[in-house]
This record gives structure tokens, sequence and C-alpha cells, in this order.
């Protein structure tokens, strides 16, 4: 229920889950996952990603961080990192053992607030496609991937 104290209203009950882990891909415009390549562009249909390159993407809802200190509203630190717990990915089905990317590192991104990076690649063997849905799994929890907008990406 929300409380509007200075006109002494209250709004209708609604129930909230709360959670410590709710992972979520962010996604471009397009739909794609906000994937980018070293240069910074993005991974698009037209761009796919290629095995073993180095790819950054951007998430929410990956927990609690150790290693640097974190404060409220403020950008998160560089030295030492934020780290979060062990995090897969995944471009495909999440079921496929060829589906999974390989996560070098996991955290809250660097002078940013409240935004968790992943630096990924692709192992050689993984399944090629466009376009191919993107999962994030962080103790046990996946992110959804039947949202309006469910992320994608192409790989070559």
């Amino acid at each position: 229920m929300v409380r509007a104290t200075d006109r002494n209203i209250a709004s209708v009950p609604q129930t909230v889950t709360v959670s410590k882990l709710a992972p979520a891909v962010y996604t471009q415009d397009s739909g794609y996952a906000s994937l980018y390549h070293a240069d910074g562009k993005p991974v698009t249909s037209s761009n796919p990603a290629s095995r073993d390159e180095p790819l950054v993407m951007y998430a929410s809802g990956l927990g609690t961080t150790t290693g640097g200190k974190v404060t409220t509203g403020q950008p998160s630190p560089s030295d030492p990192l934020a780290v979060t717990a062990k995090a897969q990915v995944f471009f495909g089905d999440p079921a496929m053992k060829q589906s999974e990317v390989i996560v070098d590192w996991s955290g809250l991104a660097p002078g940013l607030i409240g935004v968790y990076q992943l630096s990924l690649r692709v192992p050689g063997f993984h399944t090629k496609g466009d376009p191919l849905p993107v999962t994030i799994r962080i103790g046990g929890v996946n992110s959804p991937t039947d949202a309006p907008v469910s992320p994608k990406t192409a790989v070559d």
C-alpha cells in the first residue's frame, strides 16, 4: 500500500515480492541484449558476436557483491571491484551445454550506480544463430525469457 501522508489517503493494497536475486538482461531498442564488442559497438544481427571474442554485457538484479565497498547512491568502485557470486550466461537454450558462454568476470560496473557488468567470451563449440535468447543464471535464479521484450543476441 502507498500512503500519501499529506493528503491522508492510501492506495489499494498490493502484494510485492522482494527477492535477493532478480537477474535481468538490459536490452537495446532493437530487443538485442546490451552486449558489446571490445570496440564498443553493439552485438546485432548485422554485427554478431564471434567465438573467443571478449564481450561486455549489462544487467541488473545480480545481488550483493564482495570486494569493493558499495555505498548507496554512489558510483560503484573500481579498486577493488565489487564482484558478484558466480554467474552463468546462456546464448540459446540453457538446457543445452553448447549454449553456455564463458563468464570471465561479473560485478557492479565501475563508475555506474546499480548496473552490473559481465565480461564474456563465446566458446568455440557454441551454438551459432540469430536470434538466440539470452539468459543469466545466478544463485539458481534465471532471468526471465518470457518478458514483453526478451533479450536476444546473434553469434557467428
